[in-house]
């Protein structure tokens, strides 16, 4: 386009328009063309400025790119649409140190004042001070005289003689003259580390990183630091340094001639540390490190670089028989064929010394790697007691062995060896002395309950745990002995449970329990007034204070009619909706204990008319009356649950409240279904696959597996054709879910399924194979295979609740994967756990 003077206003004005534009969008090549068509035009200040500040803007960026002569050519054009004092002077000189103009640069610093190199222009103070102190010192003359730059220049000379002359006392005090905002700040930094570096590397290595990276010390400070490193950080420190300054390390560490060499090598194949490169210089370079730690490190090496064999037995002789094994089986971990690298660690421990030391922790530590993949919990655990039998000092082994063995009813004898071999290895040790607690509870030892306790407490003052299982000890004691009538002895553990620290809930109950001991022991009239005292102060309504007045008169063998009696009445109360959710609350802590669950049902006949009457009246939440149902269930009271579920699968017709009204029907017994209640069953079941309501899932399943245990010949009948796709037609007899899970108990099924329930409420069903399966193996396969079969996903469900409740099943990942025939292609994954 040919260029042309514009001749109209509007012209004028689109012009100024683009230029405006132009410049917003930090186009300032373009934006400077337009500005000065439009000079050509008028001469406009505005127009001035904007073309000024665009040279300025082109200028930095041509020096951020080191084309200093390019930005010095744009800041002096600048400076004829410009007036003085002039934007980014200071970088404007420090261009000109780039580019070595020294006439620029004296006649630049003369035309400087103290006001501006003091405070506008800290960092060109800061250059300038470098400066005169190296071959620059003329620099001085051409500053003002009175600015702080020159002042702090004279102490700093001052401070550098000291130094010369290891004055480190006179150093101190010439740096304490130098304030914070001086320009030689970060050489006072410098110097106060080089002060301290004798006597504290950590402290000098403090001070050293508060230099900025755009300070002109900061490049003496990555030296400095280097030269406090050893080791692996000290290679890497002198890696990002330049060939120079590597030199001045190596000449202040004192490197000969081969550790330089080899720092050298190491810095230019830093970016290319193949196998094969760090094995070659481990080999050339193996005199400098040590024979026998290059040797370790390439045998390491062969793991994954087998092609350095040759090379190896080259430079170290053959390796021997353990080694030989140890780096097959590590070579068979990487191919995760876990059987066949078992059998060359097993292989290794052939090659032991049982009676060196040294050997058995070797012995013990494969072992322990070996456990890490086994599939089943047994063989896991037998490999950890064989661990012992050469290391009998390791705490995890013992917990781990422990944990296990006290999962099952089955396992107590073996659970109680482990528990009493854990205590006396760690006889201090708060969770082997947990374990204690909790099966001294389990067996009413209360007395031994109270020790371990009180062991716990020792080490751990704050420990929750062992507190409220001291009180819990004590009172479950006093209450043994209140049914006993040896009520001197109540009044001991009365006293001893006051000694602990108790919560506000904890006192209240102790104080309760002196009524109790008060009326059984003293004076029954007045005992029935303080019994009445204390419950008013712990329950806001009639019922939890008779559900509460029934517990405790049966658990400490008391006359539960003539407590009730004192009272008032509960029959017609209706209980709001945070008092049933307190109530619910109050009924939980009985639900884990087999003769206090006996006393519980006692105590809800008691309640059972005013519960029916609120349930019925008062209109509760679906969420409050699940929770209700739950710990029902745990304690099977079918009576309320039916009173519950009835009502409720009306009101919400939810899947889960035909679940809770056909379980409570038939009192758990799935056997007892009626062909009508299956078909319910199954179609609810049907109802919650698509709504992806994956617990509730769980639950119908594990009925319904029940149910077709007891009742195989129901298997072949017309309701299977009529609901076709709930039983896999190509394998009618595997049932996937019974296989894995069948053989735990209902209450653990219980546990199981609230926690999955929990679960689902935090992760998605792709998240959750993803933490699963760690990154192993063909996720998708099993992501597209679980929407085929939700099965696969309330199996998955179940093995993260099992995990996080600390329950062994005896069920992993790898189970659930060949149960349900997927990813049969696939390589076994380990445990994920």
């Amino acid at each position: 386009m040919k260029k042309h003077k514009p001749t109209a206003s509007v012209s004028v004005h689109d012009l100024e328009e683009q230029a405006l534009s132009q410049l917003t969008a930090t186009k300032y090549k373009e934006a400077i063309k337009l500005y000065k068509e439009l000079l050509q035009t008028a001469d406009n200040e505005q127009w001035h400025q904007k073309l000024a500040y665009c040279y300025i803007q082109r200028a930095k960026d041509f020096a951020a790119k080191g084309m200093y002569k390019e930005a010095l050519v744009l800041w002096e054009n600048h400076v004829q649409h410009a007036q003085p004092p002039y934007d980014a002077y200071d970088q404007y000189i420090i261009w000109l140190f780039e580019t070595n103009n020294l006439p620029s640069i004296k006649a630049s610093l003369s035309q400087l004042s103290a006001q501006q190199l003091d405070k506008q222009y800290p960092e060109l103070a800061a250059v300038l001070g470098l400066l005169m102190l190296g071959k620059y010192s003329e620099f001085q003359q051409d500053l003002p005289q009175d600015s702080s730059v020159i002042a702090h220049f004279n102490i700093v000379q001052t401070a550098l003689q000291a130094y010369q002359n290891n004055q480190t006392d006179k150093l101190r005090e010439t740096l304490k003259k130098l304030p914070y905002r001086s320009a030689f700040r970060d050489l006072r930094t410098l110097l106060n580390a080089s002060l301290v570096m004798s006597d504290s590397l950590i402290k000098a290595q403090a001070l050293l990183v508060k230099i900025p990276v755009n300070s002109p010390y900061y490049q003496a400070a990555r030296v400095m630091l280097a030269c406090t490193r050893e080791g692996a950080e000290l290679a890497e420190a002198l890696r990002l340094l330049d060939y120079q300054q590597r030199s001045i390390v190596a000449e202040i560490k004192g490197f000969n001639k081969k550790q330089q060499d080899f720092i050298q090598h190491y810095s230019r194949l830093h970016d290319n540390l193949s196998d094969k490169v760090q094995f070659n210089l481990a080999t050339q370079y193996k005199s400098l490190i040590g024979t026998e730690v290059a040797r370790q490190f390439c045998q390491t090496t062969l793991t994954h670089y087998p092609a350095g064999n040759k090379a190896f037995n080259k430079h170290f002789g053959e390796a021997s028989e353990f080694e030989e094994n140890r780096i097959n089986a590590l070579n068979c971990e990487r191919e995760e064929n876990l059987y066949d690298a078992e059998y060359y660690w097993r292989g290794c421990l052939g090659h032991l010394n049982k009676g060196d030391p040294v050997d058995n922790l070797k012995a013990a530590l494969i072992l322990r790697r070996i456990a890490t993949w086994e599939p089943e919990a047994e063989d896991r655990i037998n490999v950890l007691i064989e661990s012992l039998d050469y290391d009998a000092n390791d705490h995890e082994s013992y917990l781990a062995i422990t944990q296990h063995f006290s999962q099952k009813p089955e396992n107590a004898k073996a659970y109680k060896l482990w528990l009493t071999k854990t205590l006396d290895q760690f006889p201090q040790d708060i969770e082997a002395l947990t374990f204690a607690v909790k099966a001294a509870t389990a067996n009413k030892t209360f007395k031994k309950a109270c020790q371990y306790a009180d062991k716990i407490l020792k080490t751990d003052p704050l420990n929750t745990f062992a507190k409220q299982t001291l009180f819990s000890s004590h009172m479950a004691h006093a209450q043994q002995l209140m049914r006993d009538k040896s009520y001197h002895l109540v009044e001991k553990e009365i006293k001893h449970a006051e000694k602990i620290n108790l919560i506000k809930a904890n006192q209240k109950q102790l104080q309760l329990m002196r009524a109790l001991l008060f009326f059984a022991n003293e004076d029954k009239q007045q005992g029935l007034q303080s019994i009445t005292q204390e419950l008013d102060a712990l329950h806001t309504n009639p019922v939890s204070r008779h559900f509460h007045a029934t517990m405790e008169a049966l658990l400490n063998g008391l006359p539960v009619t003539t407590i009730l009696r004192e009272l008032a009445p509960a029959k017609d109360y209706l209980l709001s909706e945070n008092e049933l959710r307190a109530f619910i609350q109050q009924l939980t802590p009985y639900t884990t204990n087999d003769e206090e669950q006996a006393f519980l049902h006692k105590a809800l006949e008691k309640v059972k008319a005013p519960l029916k009457k609120s349930l019925s009246e008062q209109g509760y939440p679906e969420e409050l009356l699940l929770n209700f149902c739950k710990v029902l269930d745990s304690i099977q009271h079918f009576e309320l649950l039916r009173h519950i579920a009835k009502p409720a699968l009306i009101k919400w017709k939810n899947p889960i409240w035909t679940y809770y009204q056909i379980y409570a029907n038939n009192n758990a017994e799935a056997a007892n279904c009626s062909a009508d209640e299956v078909r319910r069953l199954k179609l609810a079941h049907k109802v919650a696959v698509e709504n992806k309501d994956h617990p509730t899932i769980i639950l119908f399943e594990k009925l319904l597996d029940s149910y077709f245990d007891a009742n195989p010949q129901q298997g072949l009948s017309f309701l299977d054709d009529l609901f076709a796709g709930f039983v896999d037609e190509d394998d009618e007899d595997h049932d996937p879910m019974e296989e894995l899970f069948g053989h735990l108990e209902q209450g653990v099924m219980i546990k199981l399924n609230e926690k999955a329930e929990s679960i689902m409420k935090k992760t998605t069903p792709d998240r959750l194979i993803q933490g699963l399966m760690k990154n192993q193996g063909n996720q998708e396969a099993v992501l597209m295979a679980m929407m085929q079969s939700p099965d696969i996903l309330s199996a998955l469900m179940l093995l993260k609740a099992a995990d996080e409740l600390k329950i062994d099943i005896e069920v992993d990942l790898n189970d659930v994967i060949n149960t349900f025939g997927i990813l049969t292609d696939d390589k076994p994954f380990p445990f994920p756990f």
